[in-house]
């Protein structure tokens, strides 16, 4: 799904996250309801420590993690961004 999204030049926004969390707990809800606002972009989540291979393509270190990927190119990583406002400035620099 992550290499046919970026193939077709969509951005793709992809989310580590751990249940243990609390920073991830805080983020969860931010990025569902980005998700409904952003209709056009492609939202992945996966749990870090039972995916450590998706971890490693993507080169993700850290749960909490909010990455932003757009025609086959990285725009960049945040770690623990919790605030909404926070968080939907960094997914519109993937816009």
């Amino acid at each position: 799904v992550f290499k046919k999204a970026q193939n077709n030049g969509k951005t793709v926004v992809v989310y580590s996250w751990n249940k243990y969390c609390t920073t991830c707990a805080k983020q969860k809800p931010i990025l569902e309801q980005a998700e409904k606002d952003f209709k056009d972009l492609l939202f992945l989540s996966y749990e870090q420590t039972k995916y450590k291979d998706i971890s490693k393509f993507l080169n993700i270190n850290y749960w909490s993690t909010i990455a932003i990927y757009k025609n086959n190119e990285e725009i960049g990583k945040a770690i623990g961004l919790n605030d909404k406002d926070e968080v939907y400035s960094f997914i519109q620099k993937g816009i």
